[in-house]
């Protein structure tokens, strides 16, 4: 049988893979609810046996054990400092934060109804066409979900214009924050794999988390 060291002075981090395996998906599963409730704290919780039971809602060898599992898969991580959720209002923050997310400079941020709330490196006019096509692609989704994600099988929600060789011109991906559904528009090659992605969500999710946007 495995033993489980507790680490002591480490705070609980989620890694930009957790991140978006936290919100690519409604599915509740245990380690999305895991993360989710992560995200929902405004510093990063010191790592305890109760904090571990708290957030995984498990007893404590099975939570340490979750926990362990989590590690593994590149989920989360230790961290000696503590970190905290940003503070700024999104209306700041987003433009400084979507640019960051792709290789051109160019993302927005959209709501379920077709609404963007920021934008960076697109015209006003051109922001609020993509945002409302991507309600319209959202649409398209719910209606051929049986097929795409039960009959072939294909995991992934995102939507893209690709070129020749398969790269994406313009994407639409996902991003599902408590009962809410937000589109995050990326211009040219997605950068998730980075702080400023797991920040967005984090601030989205200190903003949203518990809280549905009026449709």
């Amino acid at each position: 049988m495995s033993e489980y060291i507790l680490t002591e002075n480490l705070h609980l981090g989620m890694t930009p893979a957790g991140t978006y395996y936290a919100v690519q998906d409604h599915t509740e599963e245990p380690g999305r609810l895991f993360l989710h409730r992560l995200l929902q704290e405004a510093v990063t919780p010191l790592f305890t046996v109760e904090v571990a039971c708290e957030l995984s809602g498990y007893k404590k060898k099975r939570a340490l054990e979750f926990v362990h599992w989590m590690q593994e898969a590149g989920l989360i991580l230790g961290q000696e400092h503590s970190e905290a959720a940003p503070t700024e209002t999104l209306e700041r923050l987003l433009p400084k934060l979507l640019r960051t997310l792709s290789d051109e400079g160019k993302a927005i941020l959209a709501e379920s109804r077709g609404l963007y709330l920021g934008s960076a490196g697109f015209t006003h006019e051109a922001a609020e066409e993509l945002a409302a096509l991507s309600a319209n692609l959202t649409a398209v989704y719910a209606r051929h979900k049986e097929l795409l994600h039960g009959n072939l099988g294909y995991r992934q929600r995102a939507w893209g214009l690709v070129d020749a060789s398969g790269n994406s011109e313009v994407g639409f991906w996902p991003l599902y924050i408590g009962q809410n559904r937000f589109t995050l528009i990326i211009g040219g090659i997605p950068q998730f794999n980075q702080p400023d992605f797991k920040r967005l969500v984090w601030a989205l999710e200190m903003r949203y988390g518990n809280t549905e946007i009026p449709v």
